[in-house]
């Protein structure tokens, strides 16, 4: 059974997720430096340099998220609440994504109407759990190619302000706020969001999102970052 599917509108659904995760990660898909043949989390391009505010908030933010394109391995994990008849297109539920490299993706979702989903990125090779069963497919990252998708999602950037320095999971950060406005799958995406990039290293280290999908759903989302830490992504068994 052949299988064409795009991992990153279900591992995030939340606007936040796609803007801070999906964007720049599909981008180095097809063959990027930061990619990892053994999936051992190795990330020798990654540079770690302290961050500080410029004049132009939106460059800020763009750079941070173009950080993670270097950032493996890391780990982010979502919280998503839905907000009114939006129940049955987005439940209430977890995701938690790991990053190995950049074609090298584990994704676990849980919600609370008890639908479970699981999915492992390998190069070209696509793995989905439905039912307690593997089926592997083909990879199909985005019909104009990730680097387009890339930015297609900064484009929806909007209002991009500097607030300041706070310190966020024990983390000195800067927060920076914006807008969210744009048009993506057929559907117009708008909202709010809270982005704090690390004063360390400046990498996204949590984001706040309230946002709706044309009138189909909306809701919140809360996404912490962690980089480090042994992290593998390997085919199910």
């Amino acid at each position: 059974m052949k299988v064409r599917f795009n991992p990153w509108f279900a591992v995030l659904l939340t606007l936040s997720g796609l803007l801070l995760a999906a964007g720049c990660s599909l981008s180095k898909l097809k063959g990027g430096t930061a990619s990892s043949s053994d999936g051992s989390g190795s990330s020798d391009a990654k540079t770690t340099t302290t961050f500080t505010p410029s004049s132009d908030a939106r460059k800020d933010v763009r750079e941070a998220i173009a950080k993670l394109n270097t950032a493996y391995p890391y780990r982010l994990t979502e919280t998503v609440s839905a907000s009114g008849n939006s129940q049955t297109a987005m439940p209430d539920g977890t995701r938690v994504v790991e990053f190995a490299a950049a074609d090298r993706v584990h994704m676990k979702s849980t919600s609370k109407i008890g639908v479970d989903v699981e999915a492992i990125t390998i190069g070209d090779k696509h793995y989905w759990n439905s039912g307690g069963k593997w089926t592997e497919g083909s990879l199909d990252v985005a019909s104009n190619g990730g680097a387009e998708f890339a930015k297609k999602i900064g484009e929806m950037l909007k209002d991009v302000k500097y607030v300041g320095p706070e310190t966020v999971n024990g983390i000195d950060c800067h927060l920076y706020t914006c807008t969210i406005d744009g048009s993506m799958g057929g559907q117009n995406w708008t909202g709010t969001a809270k982005i704090w990039i690390g004063a360390a290293d400046g990498l996204p280290h949590q984001s706040d999102s309230d946002f709706k999908v044309t009138n189909s759903f909306g809701g919140k989302s809360h996404i912490v970052y962690e980089y480090g830490g042994n992290i593998k992504v390997e085919p199910p068994i």
